[in-house]
């Protein structure tokens, strides 16, 4: 008797390079969208919106339901540089697509307890993008665990970010709402065809809610959205008390992070710490003042014209 194969079902994990790269190797055999949706532990719709991410900008007009099929004839021509389209798409969210060499240098780096300000310095990243990218890759729990390993700026956003993080009190989820996203978010209609209105989702971290906004953006423009039509606001609150905790309100093109070249200068203590979002209460109001809380992003900072 044939033993069943069983594959692990990766419903939500993040899209890394060696995911992506197995999914294409998968497409070359030509095996039908059932069949990867098992190999792959994904759904039928996520495999259809990951492979429409890969396709070049020509194929934009195209349908979801035809992005297997096209990835699938054109990654049959070992040229083609499906990374393309997820640098690029990463590019205009200011992130990084981090590809199999990046993350093996990230993997040493790790191991090898490399410096945080080494690290960014080598992928032109912030502490908050390589700390992220080391979640996604298990290699750390936490935004603390990366801290005590690889060290962080004292007066930067990281370590700003910790401070106050470890004196808040009763701070249970953070709720992630997003208006106006092309795809991933609730239908205001029973149609099939009715427009996407609105993302809410419950996260038990800022750093998880974070992530899934830029994931959300990621897909708002690959649907040929534009950051202008999005608003999005990141609100803390405690199970049982609606009105405790922070909410941040992000229009346009304050969703997205200060890119790395941007932020070369660090900013200062006080501007850091009202960055990072979080309101000072209790014992730490007397170590730091911040006149009103401004919304996160990844270098925790923004910037006005």
């Amino acid at each position: 008797m044939t033993e069943k194969i069983t594959y692990p079902r990766r419903a939500y994990e993040w899209w890394t390079d060696e995911l992506n790269t197995e999914l294409v190797e998968l497409l070359r055999t030509g095996m039908p969208i059932d069949e990867l949706a098992l190999r792959t532990g994904r759904s039928k719709s996520a495999l259809r919106a990951q492979c429409h991410k890969m396709l070049p900008p020509h194929f934009g007009g195209r349908t979801r339901n035809q992005a297997v099929t096209d990835l699938s004839v054109l990654v049959a021509d070992p040229t083609y540089d499906w990374r393309s389209p997820l640098r690029e798409f990463a590019r205009r969210v200011r992130s990084l697509y981090w590809d199999d060499e990046m993350n093996t240098a990230l993997r040493y780096g790790w191991e090898a307890a490399c410096p945080l300000e080494d690290l960014c310095g080598e992928f032109e990243a912030s502490e908050i993008e390589v700390g992220r990218q080391v979640l996604r890759l298990g290699l750390a729990e936490n935004m603390s665990e990366v801290a005590e390993r690889l060290g962080c700026d004292p007066h930067g956003c990281m370590a700003a970010r910790l401070r106050l993080a470890a004196d808040r009190i009763g701070a249970a989820v953070w709720v992630l709402v997003v208006d106006s996203p092309v795809t991933g978010a609730t239908k205001t209609k029973f149609e099939e065809a009715a427009p996407a209105t609105r993302h809410v989702s419950v996260h038990p971290d800022y750093d998880t809610a974070d992530l899934v906004l830029a994931e959300v953006l990621l897909d708002h423009l690959v649907g040929g959205g534009s950051v202008d039509e999005v608003t999005a606001t990141i609100a803390e609150r405690t199970i049982g008390d609606g009105i405790i905790g922070d909410s941040f309100f992000l229009e346009g093109a304050d969703t997205l992070p200060v890119s790395f070249a941007d932020a070369q200068d660090p900013p200062t203590p006080q501007t850091t710490v009202d960055l990072d979002g979080i309101a000072e209460r209790g014992s730490i109001s007397s170590m730091v003042p911040a006149p009103q809380p401004v919304a996160p992003r990844r270098w925790w900072s923004r910037r006005r014209s």
